[in-house]
């Protein structure tokens, strides 16, 4: 790893917006575990929240300040749009402003005095869309000393990046085996958006028999009036520890997204690998063809984005019950190896700033 040798002497420092926040999941507790491995990590946020953390959170207005006083050599962010802010490049010639970056937040001539070195992750949202234009990835490119990231699209754009899954809390989202006891229970978690096809839920679950029951996460409300068969649960948003308990209890976690001109998601979506973590079987779409961790009929069922696709694979999944949570079991380890949030962050600091 190219960055082993520079271990002594370095200090790292986490720049966060909202934060800490416990419902950010993987940004959490990837930060948990940075504090856990190199403690003397310092952590920012431009508006800092009351969530528990086992670190202060300081004001991004004092990291200057603190940057001189601590000796921090190294700073590493998440997103496209927090890159680019500290980075000093927000819009682009034509006219063109990354959606949610904030001018304010320009770092960069301190962090070039300084000889501090960015380090980001680019994960799917947080300014990266699709078609983002590439003179922010070209920033981002020249700036910053390591990019970790899942998307391929960056991954061709950027050679130089590496290849990191989102990070999973699998000690939080412990293994559950699943015992069939009556319904096959289903679960369905996202923020409301139509690229999550609630639609495409909702006739799918009401061409299934009573042999199933839906669990709904999500701010769902208005779209409940397509559900016409009545085997369900709305529970509306729920924290960690609440989809923590649904998710150890359920069969199949079930994910019905399509593809979407403004957004890009990953694969699979963060709330299906938390609930993967714990032995759900995942039945999903996978709108942008990835292939870069799980394999399919291996790891989970995919489906197409189609009522009888996705209802085909569910009464399967009712024939074939012991073989489905035996996939749901191979998908769990995947996650646990793949995805486990020690190793990711250990392989992130040690490209940062060495083992």
């Amino acid at each position: 790893m190219r960055s082993l040798n520079l271990r002594q002497g370095r200090r790292l420092a986490v720049i966060d917006t909202f934060f800490p926040w416990k419902q950010s999941g993987f940004r959490y507790w990837e930060s948990i575990e940075f504090f856990k491995q190199r403690p003397d990590t310092l952590f920012f946020a431009t508006n800092v929240s009351c969530d528990e953390f086992p670190a202060p959170v300081f004001p991004i207005e004092v990291f200057k300040e603190m940057a001189e006083e601590k000796g921090i050599t190294d700073v590493y962010c998440v997103f496209l749009n927090l890159a680019c802010s500290l980075l000093g490049c927000t819009t682009i010639p034509s006219g063109f402003t990354l959606p949610g970056s904030k001018p304010h937040l320009d770092l960069s001539s301190f962090l070039k005095e300084k000889g501090i070195r960015l380090h980001t992750t680019l994960y799917p949202g947080g300014g990266l869309e699709p078609e983002i234009p590439a003179p922010f990835l070209s920033v981002v490119k020249e700036g910053c000393s390591c990019i970790f990231t899942n998307v391929q699209e960056v991954l061709d754009e950027i050679p130089s990046s590496i290849f990191t899954p989102i990070v999973i809390n699998t000690d939080y989202y412990s293994f559950n085996q699943k015992f069939l006891e009556d319904k096959i229970q289903l679960t369905f978690a996202a923020n409301r958006s139509v690229r999550k096809g609630f639609p495409l839920l909702a006739n799918v679950f009401n061409q299934l028999d009573d042999s199933f029951y839906l669990n709904i996460v999500g701010d769902w409300e208005r779209e409940l009036h397509l559900l016409t068969n009545e085997q369900f649960s709305y529970y509306g948003s729920l924290s960690p520890e609440e989809l923590k308990k649904i998710y150890q209890h359920s069969h199949v976690f079930l994910y019905t997204g399509t593809q979407d001109q403004y957004a890009l998601d990953g694969f699979p979506v963060t709330v299906a690998a938390d609930a993967m973590s714990t032995g759900c079987l995942l039945v999903s779409t996978n709108p942008r063809n990835d292939r870069l961790t799980l394999v399919a009929g291996v790891d989970y069922l995919e489906v197409e984005a189609m009522s009888y696709s996705i209802v085909d694979a569910l009464n399967w999944v009712k024939e074939n019950v012991k073989t489905a949570m035996k996939i749901g079991e191979t998908g769990a380890g995947s996650i646990r190896r793949k995805f486990n949030c020690k190793e990711v962050v250990m392989k992130k600091i040690q490209y940062m700033i060495g083992s």
